[in-house]
């Protein structure tokens, strides 16, 4: 029973200090966007209820982002405080080992680490596909084109396209990859060096078929000087394609697939599938550094483990944003880009808590 009273107690100290720290945070990273936008609605007279929608339509990924911070903040609050009234010292002496007194504290961490990724998987997409919308149309006063260049998108039978460069007053286009789905393992890739359209009809010149057995290896292939296919619907007519950042993991996942099939490098894309998961998972990460570090030192005092922290959520963000870069370019195996900065701080984490939780 006592130990259930403590549960309930620690999870209730959490909670005012993790909500007024998202309210905080929010609020620092609403400003720095408001102040981005600030000459926009004064020089370029965007309407304020324009921005104002794009702020809460950019809420959700700015919680996302809060939230391991904001747990951090509120672990700080909580630990310290218990340290300073010696209500810590009062429950080891009790005989409640320290690995049961931040077992709350840590499921708590878990709990919200799952709703960061809930967000990131339902609302996140759909909020940046409309924030950038907003963008477009009514900040940038530009029509929303329904292709855009060096983007992967597909029509509704089963074929995607890549453009390099597409000139809509002169229905050209170059630099072409049409990737055709079939019933076999492996779909027809179709390039040409350019293209030009009329309506559903494409004429492409300059190109190459491939065509591919299950196995993977290239069966078939043959070059045309020009060539006419009949698409589905008109060029400018196609939906609009996503971006990472508008796809949660499973339609991420599927165009890796896919795209893994038709030989196209994708470390770009899976760094930032992987990342989907790693950076919801920095809450129970950062509840695991926070922990120890809000313990008063004998040698530093509280004041040490306070600046150690703010010390490693930063070195964590800056690392984490160049071993991104380096899964992006290929220079590192994406799962690990995305996962290094947070399991060498969980790991640390973890090692000083086992410190304290033996040493006394």
């Amino acid at each position: 029973m006592a130990i259930k009273i403590l549960d309930r107690y620690l999870i209730s100290e959490l909670f005012l200090p993790f909500l007024a720290g998202i309210a905080g945070f929010v609020l620092i990273m609403t400003i720095d966007l408001l102040f981005t936008f600030t000459d926009l609605i004064i020089n370029n007279g965007v309407p304020f209820l324009a921005v104002l929608r794009l702020l809460i339509y950019k809420l959700p990924s700015i919680m996302v982002l809060t939230y391991p911070v904001s747990f951090l903040f509120a672990t700080a609050i909580v630990f310290g405080r218990l340290s300073r009234d010696n209500e810590l010292t009062a429950l080891r002496t009790s005989g409640i080992n320290f690995f049961r007194i931040c077992a709350p504290v840590l499921l708590v961490s878990l709990a919200v680490s799952g709703l960061a990724f809930f967000t990131n998987e339902t609302l996140v997409p759909l909020s940046n596909k409309v924030s950038e919308k907003i963008i477009r149309q009514i900040i940038f006063k530009q029509p929303p084109p329904d292709i855009k260049e060096r983007v992967f998108f597909k029509d509704n039978f089963n074929r995607f396209y890549y453009i390099n460069r597409i000139f809509p007053s002169q229905s050209k286009m170059e630099g072409l990859m049409i990737y055709e789905v079939s019933s076999g393992k492996y779909p027809r890739v179709i390039t040409a060096k350019s293209a030009s359209w009329k309506d559903a009809d494409w004429i492409l010149y300059e190109g190459v078929i491939h065509n591919y057995d299950d196995s993977g290896a290239l069966k078939y292939e043959a070059g045309f000087e020009k060539m006419r296919i009949l698409v589905a619907e008109n060029v400018m007519n196609f939906s609009q394609p996503k971006t990472p950042q508008e796809m949660n993991s499973s339609e991420l996942g599927a165009m890796i697939s896919f795209l893994k099939k038709s030989g196209v490098n994708t470390s770009q894309l899976l760094t930032e599938f992987h990342m989907k998961f790693s950076v919801p998972a920095a809450t129970l990460v950062f509840a695991l550094i926070g922990i120890p570090l809000s313990l008063p030192s004998p040698r530093g005092g509280r004041a040490w483990g306070f600046v150690l922290s703010v010390v490693i959520v930063f070195s964590f963000y800056v690392f984490a944003s160049v071993f991104r870069s380096m899964g992006r370019g290929g220079m590192l195996a994406p799962l690990l880009a995305a996962w290094i900065p947070s399991a060498t701080v969980a790991i640390l984490g973890s090692f000083l808590i086992i410190k304290e939780g033996i040493s006394k």
